[in-house]
């Protein structure tokens, strides 16, 4: 562990950072048109790039690009557009994003098993999550003026509606987030294998096992759950004036989509994701039993 944060080879270290935070930062501006909910943030499927540097170049600097490369795609394309701002761009997303892949990475390093994988996933997108959107409305509460866009210094009266919109912010994020990162990044350590000298930062090349049938489908129906949650509070919870803060930016309908999707892909993963890898195992062991 002591190599995470105190690497042998420097240049490499800084290097690894960099390229992840550029990547990021281009990742993020390429879906920046689509916005939460809530008027606040973006959709990011680009987080599939910090969780796969975190799972074969280890915790730190994937952290560092994740947050580094968080704040620069934040600073060139949702503030210009009036949908962030300097503080929420860098104590919400960019220490979201550091404090996320540095757990993801760091249970992947000491578990390396699919589990493994599943399970820092799930703690590192709920931790990072949890921190940019506690972020949002703190900060939105107590250091940026009422407007359009921050609806937060009006709600110092009503921590309902506050705590309502920091919870449909994570679980809109985790949600979104979870389906791309269990989807794309197993087979993106995979195709990116070749090049594992130039990769790894942590003495060995990831490998991502079969995965279990009972741990994935658990997960994937907590998730699917807890995405179709964030859609009811989204858009059910009318006392509160969520949804009329959610028909604001781009109407129900489409969003009521999105989340549908997310929760549909989640499903779709757990459902199809075993069978698919498990069909080389059973070819390979036809083959022995027809060649003795």
């Amino acid at each position: 562990m002591t190599s995470f944060f105190a690497p042998t080879n420097r240049s490499k270290f800084v290097a690894t950072a960099a390229i992840c935070a550029a990547l990021y930062a281009i990742a993020n501006g390429l879906t920046s048109f689509i916005s939460t909910p809530f008027g606040i943030g973006e959709f990011r499927p680009g987080i599939v790039i910090p969780v796969f540097f975190a799972l074969v170049s280890g915790p730190v600097p994937a952290a560092i690009g994740a947050g580094v490369g968080s704040f620069i795609g934040d600073m060139f394309t949702l503030v210009p557009e009036g949908r962030s701002t300097f503080l929420w761009a860098l104590f919400a997303g960019g220490l979201g994003n550091f404090f996320g892949i540095l757990a993801l990475g760091w249970i992947y390093q000491k578990l390396r098993t699919w589990r493994g994988f599943i399970f820092g996933t799930t703690v590192g997108l709920f931790l990072g999550n949890l921190v940019a959107a506690t972020g949002v409305v703190f900060i939105g509460m107590y250091f940026i003026p009422l407007s359009k866009l921050n609806p937060f210094p009006g709600m110092l009266g009503d921590l309902g509606l506050a705590g309502g919109l920091l919870t449909g912010l994570l679980l809109f994020w985790f949600g979104t987030m979870f389906p791309f990162v269990v989807i794309l990044d197993p087979p993106l350590v995979r195709i990116m294998r070749p090049y594992a000298s130039q990769l790894s930062g942590t003495g060995s090349y990831p490998e991502i096992e079969k995965p279990s049938n009972r741990v994935l489908w658990t997960w994937s129906i907590v998730v699917a759950a807890l995405v179709l949650g964030a859609l009811v509070l989204a858009l059910f919870s009318g006392e509160a004036g969520i949804s009329d803060i959610v028909a604001g930016y781009g109407g129900t309908t489409a969003w009521t989509v999105l989340f549908i999707v997310s929760a549909i892909a989640v499903l779709i993963v757990g459902a199809f994701l075993p069978q698919a890898k498990s069909k080389p195992e059973v070819q390979k062991q036809s083959t022995i039993s027809a060649n003795p």
